[in-house]
């Protein structure tokens, strides 16, 4: 037991550490899923061993958790349906939806592939599990470098605020965007109390169904609604993508006579990813999270999670190769055995 209570110590001890030098690191992710995962393992020992009837009460928090993922399933299901309704038919709404299915029919489809006994259909059932683990242990990894970000926003005596633009309806800012904006408001009024006077630099394109640039709409509404004084409001109106963002609103900073690093205001749920753009453009910008309506979060979380993947394609594509060449093996024994 004094073993495992050490090696917990030592995998959160290694988190912190990393944390705290950067915290814009998806293996940090890792680090903390490490952590989680011995201090649960160190938890059931303790409960198991100490407790009386603790290995009934190991069974029923098996079986709650059980429970608990049919329901996440069934929630995303929901959610799904709930985003389509509110935001339209797209891939992207339709994310938690399918998600969810995935959550519960995968498991179902592995055990009907793996009961029909051909060398196909096992291989079938085991590649399908295999897929399913490295997807769910990777989106936990995602949340657990994502969470963390979001919860503890590192604060910096900054001279810029570049505020991520989204989509406009009728030329006018969204909710959404109001929470990104007001966000950055909000954080400039805390540098102001500091002795400092930061630009805002709204930052974002005119889409093809837009009347205007979005960087033109969200200067608009930090001069009329929020009264940030129209001298410290510098917009980009060029930028298509969230790289793009970064790196045109930081050359309009820079030819201003700033200098980074800045605060990058967005919603929240995008606020990890914006930080990993900028520390791979090699800024030490840091990343701060307005709202988000609450049905909004799931497919946007994993819309997220997808993007950060592509990201890491090598390293995804290196790691599942193990499963492959399992279920390779496995295939290969199996017709040899009939």
């Amino acid at each position: 037991m004094l073993g495992a209570v050490v090696g917990t110590a030592f995998w959160w001890a290694v988190y912190l550490l990393v944390f705290r030098r950067d915290r814009r690191r998806v293996r940090n992710g890792a680090l903390l899923l490490i952590a989680l995962y011995s201090s649960v393992s160190t938890l059931t020992q303790l409960i198991s061993t100490t407790l009386l009837l603790g290995d009934i009460l190991m069974l029923v928090a098996v079986g709650a958790a059980l429970l608990g993922v049919i329901a996440l399933g069934i929630f995303l299901i929901a959610n799904g349906l709930t985003m389509v309704r509110k935001e339209g038919r797209s891939l992207g709404n339709l994310l938690s939806g399918i998600a969810g299915l995935a959550l519960l029919g995968a498991p179902v489809a592995a055990v009907a592939l793996g009961i029909t006994l051909t060398p196909f259909g096992v291989g079938a059932g085991a590649l399908l599990t295999l897929l399913a683990l490295h997807l769910g242990i990777a989106f936990l990894v995602f949340l657990c470098a994502s969470i963390p970000y979001q919860l503890f926003p590192k604060k910096l005596p900054t001279t810029g605020i570049i505020v991520h633009g989204s989509g406009l309806i009728n030329g006018r800012v969204t909710k959404l965007l109001r929470g990104r904006l007001d966000r950055a408001v909000t954080e400039r009024e805390r540098l102001l109390a500091e002795g400092h006077d930061p630009m805002v630099v709204p930052s974002g394109g005119q889409g093809e169904d837009e009347a205007r640039s979005e960087g033109a709409a969200m200067a608009e509404y930090l001069r009329e609604v929020a009264g940030v004084p129209a001298d410290r409001i510098l917009a980009e109106t060029a930028s298509t993508t969230t790289r793009e963002n970064l790196t045109f609103s930081h050359r309009l900073l820079d030819e201003a006579g700033h200098q980074g690093p800045y605060l990058v205001s967005t919603s929240r749920y995008h606020a990890f990813r914006a930080a990993l753009l900028a520390r791979g453009l090699g800024y030490a910008d840091e990343a701060i999270g307005g709202p988000t309506t609450f049905y909004y979060v799931p497919s946007a979380t994993l819309r997220e999670f997808l993007a950060v993947m592509s990201y890491h394609k090598v390293w995804i594509t290196v790691l599942f190769l193990p499963s492959l060449t399992f279920v390779a093996l496995l295939v290969r024994a199996l017709l040899l055995a009939t």
